[in-house]
């Protein structure tokens, strides 16, 4: 049964929870709406793991995903004058779990590009709203994909039947479904449950995490780097084959000052925050990491946490990604958990033929296990990426530099599945996609 969908976001959910939608039932009518005036292009690099994998496959995007990888060779753990220490390689057998060093690394904008020319691709009308976001009245209600940019949903009413949404432009319009895909602050969160424990499903780990780009340097290979700076400072360097060279400063902390500072502010003020603590930290920060911190374009920070919502559903709304199930950067799950979420909820959708209700109890239900499993911190983490003390950093140095030595790790890794406790990927005939095959 075709519905009227509205999906809020348009990063890496949005746009393939739309994909999967319309290939499922062409006469589903699925508009994004997005605060941005464009898709963004810009972020960090990130991993497609586990059932992210086939779930791209099987919408036929992974060659496209194999086309864009950043080849990166590993990462090294370093000292202050960059030594090496140890390093750890990336698995591109296609069997066994991946290492730090994803088979599938890709950067955030290429992934969501990808995802959004294939929404458009499946789709009977064009990206509508760039300018002033205003919709054209002739698609809306139209099967197929709609973009509205410079748009954000103010109020939401819902009953037995369908959802009320009032948008920023003034407008109302009502839906079957209304999706929030619109990340770990996500607004529509709050409004679905209240500001305050829409807030508090927020688990915080205690670490911030800024990100910017610098010109890349004649050293800068395809060997990812890390650094310990200590009092919880830890500096990553990320080249690859790219032009340019990513930085990712974190630091681990429980000061409420400094989560004020850089939780949902200005950028200005969280990049001074980040000049502050890392000032003096060592290593290449006090040349050109620096420099670049202040005359970066792309600088981005956050606190990195967990969402843990008890239920994604509240009658005919559903949270997916992030905003119900962010596992956080630091589990390398965030990009699958995005893709189970879409997958598992247009399953169900399909599988259960416009009951609305019912397919969304279905999917809060099913997805639960591979977010749970998505959401497991490894032994460690997060303290083992912003140590404190200069005898914790050598002994770490030291330990690491014993397992790579041995090999130990590569055995771990060979031994080591990469579907996370077993879990397969959920079967979906519905959804009427290409089998899995093996690469």
């Amino acid at each position: 049964m075709p519905l009227k969908v509205l999906i809020i976001g348009a990063g890496i959910c949005g746009p393939a929870m739309a994909t999967l939608l319309r290939r499922t039932d062409p006469g589903h009518s699925v508009t994004i709406v997005e605060r941005y005036p464009e898709i963004r292009h810009n972020g960090l690099q990130i991993d497609l793991r586990a059932w992210g994998i086939p779930i791209m496959q099987r919408l036929g995007l992974l060659e496209k995903v194999k086309q864009v990888a950043v080849k990166e060779n590993g990462i090294a753990l370093i000292n202050s004058k960059g030594k090496m220490s140890a390093v750890l390689g990336v698995n591109d057998s296609g069997s066994g779990a991946q290492s730090f060093t994803s088979e599938y690394e890709v950067m955030r904008g290429d992934l969501v590009n990808i995802l959004y020319e294939a929404s458009m691709k499946d789709s009977d009308v064009s990206a509508t709203g760039k300018g002033d976001g205003a919709p054209n009245p002739r698609d809306e209600d139209a099967p197929g994909i709609r973009y509205r940019f410079n748009i954000s949903v103010t109020g939401m009413a819902q009953d037995e039947k369908g959802v009320d949404v009032t948008f920023t432009d003034g407008t109302t319009r009502r839906y079957d479904l209304v999706v929030g895909a619109d990340g770990q602050w996500s607004k529509t969160r709050r409004m679905m449950f209240g500001e305050e424990i829409g807030n508090d499903m927020f688990k915080r780990l205690h670490v911030h995490i800024a990100y910017y780009t610098v010109k890349r340097e004649p050293g800068d290979d395809d060997l990812a780097r890390i650094y310990y700076a200590g009092n919880g400072r830890s500096i990553f360097r990320r080249t690859g084959d790219r032009p340019f060279t990513q930085v990712v400063l974190m630091v681990g902390t429980t000061s409420e000052e400094i989560k004020r500072e850089i939780e949902r502010q200005p950028v200005e003020r969280q990049r001074a925050t980040f000049e502050r603590l890392f000032t003096g930290a060592g290593w290449e920060m006090d040349g050109r990491f620096l420099k670049g911190l202040r005359e970066s374009t792309d600088f981005y920070a956050d606190s990195l946490g967990q969402v843990k919502a008890p239920h994604a559903v509240k009658g005919r709304i559903a949270l997916l990604g992030d905003a119900g199930h962010c596992a956080s950067a630091i589990t390398g799950m965030g990009t699958t958990v995005s893709l189970i979420g879409a997958y598992t909820l247009a399953g169900e959708l399909a599988r259960h033929n416009g009951d609305v209700p019912l397919a969304l109890q279905a999917y809060d239900a099913n997805v639960k296990p591979y977010i749970t499993e998505s959401q497991k911190l490894m032994f460690g983490v997060p303290g083992i990426l912003t140590l404190k003390s200069s005898w914790a950093i050598a002994l770490f140095h030291f330990i690491m530099w014993l397992i790579t030595s041995t090999k130990f790790d590569k055995l771990i890794v060979k031994l080591a599945g990469e579907d996370k406790g077993g879990l397969p990927l959920p079967s979906y005939p519905e959804l009427k996609l290409a089998p899995v095959t093996q690469s």
